[in-house]
């Protein structure tokens, strides 16, 4: 960089769980530069994520390609007034956090006068070239990063040093009342042992059987005397209902939160959530919720949840997720939870 850059752009249109794992990155900037004007360029979920953490100047929306996204009305409309406003502004610096055609539009509206991309040096990445062929020539292996460590190290290049590892996020007070209120109309007590369970993931292949979440709910239910809170979103809607009505009468809650905050302010009241992997399983670690995550993976991925009390347990086809072993990680972190809190009294 030939100069320290005052307003900077960042592309990062992605969806909820590669927007978590931005935060530690763009927190982390915002800390070295704390005078910059930084913009963020998001998808429609992950700009109201980036808005509730307050550590960027100006967050503009815009819709994906990925499931016709962009096509939809209010999606077309804020992409358009995105492009208008970023014609009409002069960046330093625009870095490059997730490529894609979307973001080629961006970069081309835009004109920043450098750019920034992971693997890349800003001044046009002949130096990456270099030591990417030094590698090759050398054999030597390529280095499993996670992809939040991705993010942080692309900031390197820039002098950023990371001031936290995991994503965080924090609830907001109003939301906060607003779920006491209703947990409490749908008859929660304080000091009730409060398991969620959120369904979805992203597609077919990734959702763990219903019938396992109501076995484990049913499990938990009876040897802890839980209080089961159902998270339904619009695709999860007959999948939530299923899993309750398998459930003991008037043990269990279905809560359909149209706004992420009230998600947030909901999963912080948890002693633990049971969940697939997924963008809402990321935002519970963030706030600090235990979760156990059925993962379709054979290994430690690049988009593993980050957090002190995660616990992953995968296997190759999502129905192969053993329940036994869901249910004694379950267990595990109910009873680590448990000591905390008596710790703390």
């Amino acid at each position: 960089m030939n100069a320290t850059p005052q307003n900077i752009l960042i592309l990062h249109i992605a969806g909820l769980e590669e927007t978590v794992l931005a935060l530690p990155a763009l927190r982390s900037l915002r800390s070295h530069l704390p005078k910059a004007r930084i913009t963020v360029v998001s998808g429609i979920v992950g700009a109201e994520l980036i808005r509730l953490t307050g550590c960027v100047d100006r967050v503009l929306a815009v819709g994906r390609f990925r499931r016709a996204e962009i096509f939809g009305p209010q999606a077309f409309y804020r992409s358009a007034g995105a492009l208008r406003e970023l014609r009409d502004s002069a960046y330093d610096l625009a870095i490059e956090f997730q490529s894609g055609s979307e973001s080629s539009i961006i970069l081309s509206a835009s004109k920043p006068r450098e750019r920034l991309r992971p693997g890349s040096s800003a001044t046009g990445g002949v130096g990456a070239l270099i030591e990417r062929v030094s590698d090759l020539l050398a054999n030597r292996p390529q280095i499993h990063r996670h992809k939040a460590h991705e993010y942080l190290k692309c900031l390197e290049q820039l002098g950023v040093r990371p001031i936290e590892s995991e994503p965080r996020l924090k609830t907001a007070r109003e939301s906060d009342e607003a779920i006491d209120r209703m947990l409490q109309k749908h008859g929660a007590r304080m000091g009730d042992l409060l398991v969620g369970i959120h369904p979805g993931a992203g597609s077919a292949g990734q959702r763990w059987p219903t019938d396992r979440f109501a076995s484990i709910a049913s499990r938990l239910i009876n040897n802890y005397d839980a209080r089961v809170i159902v998270f339904s979103g619009p695709r999860e809607r007959a999948i939530a209902r299923r899993i309750a009505k398998a459930l003991p009468a008037r043990s269990s809650i279905i809560l359909r939160l149209p706004k992420l905050v009230d998600f947030i302010s909901a999963t912080a009241r948890l002693s633990l959530l049971l969940a697939n992997h997924s963008g809402p399983a990321h935002v519970a670690a963030a706030v600090g919720t235990p979760v156990v995550v059925a993962s379709v993976s054979a290994g430690a991925s690049d988009h593993d949840i980050l957090g002190s009390r995660v616990e992953h347990i995968r296997a190759p086809h999502i129905e192969m997720v053993p329940e036994e072993e869901i249910y004694e990680a379950a267990c595990r972190l109910l009873k680590i939870n448990r000591a905390k809190f008596l710790g703390e009294r």
